[in-house]
């Protein structure tokens, strides 16, 4: 199988806890991936320009991640 860059985290976020001796843990939340993030959002793009769309769902969410592959290797060539 195939991994699929998901560019990582799109909002990471660190939180400490403290045991009973006050040792001192941190705990990384990563929540969504970037991949998600970005497909999401040219889903909405994509949806916002056409009211009561007829667009075909499968098709739509194939697109929009077609679409967020391409920033994420975009990123990667710039960095």
């Amino acid at each position: 199988m195939v991994k699929i860059d998901d560019g990582g985290a799109a909002f990471p976020r660190a939180h400490e806890t403290k045991d009973f001796y006050g040792r001192t843990t941190v705990h990384l939340n990563s929540g969504m991936s970037l991949r998600d993030y970005a497909a999401i959002k040219a889903m909405a793009g994509a949806l916002a320009g056409e009211p009561g769309s007829h667009l075909e769902p499968a098709r739509l969410a194939h697109d929009s991640y077609a679409y967020a592959d391409a920033m994420l290797a975009a990123r990667k060539k710039e960095s």
